[in-house]
């Protein structure tokens, strides 16, 4: 499990900000951020954090060194129709992926209806199809 304290922590740190400036700002509340210790924060919250630091998902996680932010936006997140567009350049049926991926097909089910996926499984889907948060998501 990826470290997300840490990665926040880092960011604030070259922002020359701090965990409590988070709290103050009510971007998340202390006692629920440092439960991120033992799991992943939702994917609304996580963009709220990227959002208020403004820094790019992938920045955050370090799959990129440049931060080219640009601000998420709840209806802007076609994670569903990018999911796709992977799977059928994969030349795989969203059967396949989820078997692939020992998903079960009620998954992209609900990503069909606009149920946004868990952080834990949007790191899996990109390391499945080798591509970045926010090619996901944007």
């Amino acid at each position: 499990m990826i470290d997300f304290i840490k990665l926040v922590e880092n960011v604030l740190e070259e922002q020359e900000k701090s965990t409590q400036d988070l709290f103050k700002n009510n971007v998340v509340s202390e006692n629920t951020f440092f439960k991120y210790k033992h799991r992943y924060p939702s994917l609304k919250t996580l963009i709220k954090i990227a959002n208020y630091l403004k820094v790019s998902l992938d920045y955050l996680f370090e799959f990129t060194n440049e931060n080219q932010f640009e601000q998420y936006k709840e209806e802007k997140i076609h994670f569903y129709k990018n999911l796709i567009n992977y799977i059928n350049s994969k030349k795989i049926s969203a059967r396949q992926f989820c078997k692939n991926l020992s998903y079960s097909k009620d998954n992209v089910l609900r990503w069909k209806k606009g149920v946004l996926p868990t952080l834990q499984r949007l790191l899996e889907i990109t390391d499945y199809f080798g591509c970045s948060i926010d090619d996901l998501i944007k």
